[in-house]
């Protein structure tokens, strides 16, 4: 659990990395689990998510060889969303990569 969680982690800090390299420079993001990915002060619009959420996805499959899908009608689901906060997002991506193993 722990070694996912650290792997997931860093997949995310490069994610973020990759995302920025896209990004006018005013706009650039700094890895932090309380980072709002979603909402009203959200610190990134509609398309930076859809990208970050490929990314993140193109980074499980090419470091862990699992293919998963975060976009999905459990995520949409769930009670608080985990589309919320870089935190939320990975507990989620956590919990996905669990049932895969």
């Amino acid at each position: 659990m722990i070694v996912v969680k650290n792997k997931i982690e860093k997949i995310m800090q490069e994610a973020i990395l990759e995302l920025n390299e896209q990004m006018d420079e005013e706009k650039k993001l700094s890895y932090d689990k309380e980072l709002r990915l979603i909402g009203k002060s959200a610190a990134v619009d509609s398309m930076e998510f859809v990208t970050l959420i490929s990314i993140i996805e193109e980074c499980i499959a090419d470091e862990l060889d699992i293919d998963i899908r975060i976009v999905s009608d459990r995520a949409f689901s769930k009670e608080r969303s985990p589309f919320y906060s870089v935190s939320t997002l990975e507990d989620f991506i956590i919990e996905l990569i669990e049932e895969e193993e």
